[in-house]
């Protein structure tokens, strides 16, 4: 008896870490052109160079069996303490040229660009040299004018300066020298309102200042979805060493912008599986059509 419920235990931490968990929304626009329009995203985050399957292969398997229109790649998709990227690497070339696929740096990202193994050995600055080479659009600071099924996309990726994350060794912050921001208008030009703005930023705590910038939709993670999920309560706590944080799953709606998290899929988690997140991005039948050209 004592062996069943040892099994038990173990295959249930296994299905924790590696079955996939996917979540879908449908949300509406005003702003798309055709009454018709729909364009569908899928989400990954904070990966953390974790491996389903050989090559990553049952995580490319996944996604393309959800056919999206666009990915987006919400930082953390290696871990800092990483010597390759190897585990992303294989992801991109499972999915590149089949999908277009837009790129953040996370804080493990970012601590990588100033970690004394990357000063050495170069091993990060010829990861991102690997991602360009195979056609990702990495957004650092900047953003991406796309059409998607008819429908114009301004796509815009923020890098968090590393004064933004607790869990970062001071070491590395000093290296950084970064500074806090306090408002998007010291990294954005004012955005084009009329159109679909669209935000990667991988720190969902900012969240005020992406909507305050006038940002449509914000895909964020780095929470991991709290860790620990409990029922009645959500996440537990958070990288930043915060219990019950506010942003740790979902759909926030904030004004006029809706801000997006995911779980994420790497590191350790408990009642919290490897999330996927799928939106459909629909026009809203109810409010006129924004009017082409």
């Amino acid at each position: 008896m004592l062996v069943l419920v040892v099994v038990a235990v173990i295959l249930f931490f296994y299905r924790e870490q590696n079955a996939f968990s996917t979540t879908f929304y449908r949300l509406t626009t005003h702003k798309f052109h055709s009454t018709q329009g729909q364009i569908r995203i899928v989400q990954l985050s904070d990966l953390h160079s974790k491996t389903f399957g050989r090559k990553n292969k049952r995580l490319i398997n996944k996604i393309k069996r959800l056919n999206p229109d666009l990915i987006f790649a919400t930082g953390d998709l290696i871990s800092s303490t990483d010597t390759n990227g190897g585990a992303f690497l294989d992801l991109i070339d499972g999915l590149k040229g089949q999908y277009p696929i837009f790129y953040i740096e996370g804080n493990h990202e970012t601590t990588a660009r100033y970690d004394q193994m990357n000063n050495e050995s170069g091993w990060y600055d010829d990861f991102l040299r690997q991602l360009k080479e195979k056609g990702i659009c990495r957004l650092d600071n900047a953003y991406q004018q796309v059409e998607v099924n008819g429908e114009e996309l301004f796509i815009y990726g923020l890098t968090l300066p590393l004064t933004h994350y607790k869990a970062v060794p001071q070491a590395i912050k000093d290296r950084a020298n970064h500074r806090e921001i306090t408002d998007l208008s010291e990294v954005f030009s004012p955005l084009r309102l009329e159109s679909i703005n669209i935000l990667l930023a991988h720190s969902p705590f900012l969240a005020t200042l992406y909507e305050k910038h006038g940002f449509d939709y914000t895909y964020s993670g780095h929470v991991h979805g709290g860790i620990l999920r409990l029922p009645f309560v959500g996440g537990v706590l958070s990288p930043e060493r915060k219990f019950f944080p506010t942003y740790s799953c979902g759909i926030y709606s904030m004004n006029r912008m809706t801000l997006i998290v995911s779980r994420g899929l790497g590191k350790l988690r408990l009642f919290n599986r490897p999330h996927l997140v799928v939106v459909d991005l629909v026009a809203d039948p109810n409010k006129p059509r924004h009017p082409k050209g």
